[in-house]
């Protein structure tokens, strides 16, 4: 992956060079690159390398009679405990994670 990187990153500076000198044509150009470097990176970051192992899930929207305002999925620690009332939501850095109507979830594939 980094070496994609490395060659994404060398074809960003001659696309940057060729529009300093007036190529206004490599500007489409540029904004591909610097998507795909963002992404990468991300991958890379997150150590999602092995695209194989990954499921995506659309959250779908919510029945028009339980929709209002505004509307959430909670992400819920249920400990494997059927009891509702001791489950508690999932709050990375003491903030609930709020999802909406078409976010993604990004799951690992069972082995």
């Amino acid at each position: 992956m980094k070496d994609i990187i490395e060659l994404l990153q060398k074809e960003r500076i001659k696309t940057v060079d060729a529009l300093k000198n007036g190529n206004k044509q490599e500007l489409s150009y540029l904004q591909q690159i610097d998507k795909a470097l963002g992404w990468l990176k991300l991958i890379e970051e997150k150590g999602l390398e092995n695209v194989g192992c990954y499921d995506i899930h659309s959250l779908p929207d919510l029945p028009p009679k339980s929709r209002g305002i505004y509307n959430y999925y909670h992400l819920m620690m249920d400990y494997e405990d059927p009891s509702i009332e001791n489950w508690r939501e999932y709050k990375p850095d003491g903030q609930p994670l709020l999802l909406m109507y078409d976010d993604i979830v990004i799951t690992r594939k069972g082995i």
